[in-house]
């Protein structure tokens, strides 16, 4: 399916799940007050837009390869932060028609209820805004950010049961389960199905191949041989994890290197810069993993008329690009790419690979040699003529600074938002293109179509 139509279809149905309960709501509540109704009102609005919040970072495939890591989680946040308005604005108009609701020890179990799932949201928000600081561990912040969403989502639909007003109405109970399994349906499928059972996902280590001191590619082979593993396009990632549990097992996300063409083998290139990536490289062959993917929309399929591919990489973030490049010589592509590397010195990874592709391809690589990635740089590497310029697709993947930088060179040459795709390493937020300038290549996690974007 076309990536414009499964975008629509998505952005229907999520807009369908936040509006269609409160329309029905508001036809059938003849002889309620204003003040009633403003506020089941404003209370099932938010309740249908946390169901959303909670959907839309469960990994479901065809939307994140739909709109992009970057994109989804920034729907998450920017929806989250909506509904905590709406439910303040919910409570305010509660206790303006029932102000004893201000005592929330003396009131029903139902008024309980609703304001401990407040507070469950409230702490929420605290949890999310203090995740982002820098030093934050990430299982622990993941794992409270998901139980207290869980708390405040349940104690929620406890509220809106023991209320009664809406489940006692036929058309809006039935609503409201539809509402119930559409969330139970894909919590099961993101947290017990993919995790125990999917068998697509199984994989065997069939080797570590060394790239450099610090970096290593895991070779993987499917468990099930018959079933060819993942299908995926070049720049997509998984989430790969070394036990199979639904809770209390750790899980990182990981592009995928090797070439799309290649079904019997899947290859991930990993830098050592942690417990759980420096583990990566010491397992034995034979060892299974477990992927949950693939995901993301950084792909060379978003550039299907382009003329050729520029791919400006930081460090690690070379590895979509091993993907893409593999796969392009497979196919057999024939466009000319440009590849240019803002890499360590010391650390030249694929050097050898890139000598061979370049033989197959009609391919240029360029190796910074310690210079930014900047404007200069770039009208040394690009065609001269505008019309050539525009008519190639881009591709950054690296570091928040090599971002930056390679954005900012590409704004200044002229280059159209739609022909820039970004992953970024390290989910940090939007990327300012002002603070560009100030901006040092440097190395990487994200994913996003026309502008900036990020993955875990």
């Amino acid at each position: 399916m076309p990536a414009k139509l499964t975008r629509a279809l998505w952005i229907v149905a999520l807009a369908a799940l936040v509006v269609v309960p409160v329309v029905l709501m508001a036809s059938r509540a003849g002889g309620t007050s204003v003040i009633g109704m403003l506020s089941v009102g404003l209370g099932l609005l938010a309740l249908s837009l946390l169901i959303v919040v909670v959907v839309v970072p469960s990994r479901v495939r065809s939307l994140t390869r739909a709109f992009g890591v970057e994109k989804v989680l920034g729907l998450h946040r920017w929806l989250g932060t909506l509904a905590i308005v709406l439910v303040g604005l919910h409570l305010t108009v509660a206790i303006v028609g029932h102000p004893q609701l201000l005592n929330p020890f003396g009131a029903t179990s139902a008024a309980k209820a609703g304001w401990t799932s407040v507070a469950a949201l409230l702490l929420v928000g605290l949890v999310a805004v203090r995740g982002r600081r820098p030093g934050a561990r990430y299982e622990i912040w993941a794992r409270l950010h998901v139980l207290l969403a869980a708390a405040a989502l349940v104690l929620a639909g406890l509220h809106v049961f023991w209320l009664g007003n809406l489940v006692t109405d036929p058309v809006m109970r039935v609503v409201l389960s539809a509402l119930a399994l559409a969330l139970l349906g894909v919590l099961v499928h993101r947290w017990v199905w993919r995790p125990l059972f999917s068998r697509q996902g199984a994989y065997v280590v069939y080797g570590v191949r060394r790239e450099s001191p610090t970096v290593s590619t895991l070779v993987l082979a499917p468990v099930h041989l018959r079933r060819g593993g993942l299908r995926f396009a070049p720049g997509q990632f998984v989430w790969l994890r070394l036990k199979r549990a639904v809770v209390g097992t750790e899980e990182h996300p990981f592009t995928i290197a090797s070439s799309a063409r290649v079904t019997g083998r899947l290859e991930l290139t990993v830098r050592d810069q942690g417990d759980f990536s420096g583990l990566l490289s010491t397992l034995r062959t034979g060892s299974k993993v477990w992927l949950d993917g693939p995901h993301g929309s950084f792909t060379d399929e978003a550039a299907p008329d382009a003329t050729g591919l520029v791919l400006l990489a930081g460090g690690v973030g070379i590895t979509p690009m091993m993907s893409m490049l593999r796969t392009l010589a497979d196919r057999g592509d024939t466009r000319t790419h440009r590849l240019v590397l803002a890499e360590r010195g010391t650390e030249p990874l694929f050097a050898d690979e890139l000598t061979a592709l370049a033989r197959r391809l009609d391919l240029r690589v360029t190796r910074t040699e310690g210079r930014r990635i900047d404007a200069e740089l770039l009208a040394e590497v690009l065609p001269p003529e505008p019309g050539a310029l525009r008519a190639l697709d881009y591709f950054v993947c690296g570091s928040p600074s090599v971002l930056a930088g390679s954005l900012a060179a590409l704004e200044q040459l002229g280059v159209p938002d739609a022909r820039i795709h970004t992953e970024q390493f390290g989910w940090s937020g939007a990327i300012p293109v002002a603070a560009a300038d100030d901006a040092v290549p440097s190395q990487r996690h994200g994913s996003r179509h026309g502008r900036r974007s990020a993955r875990t």
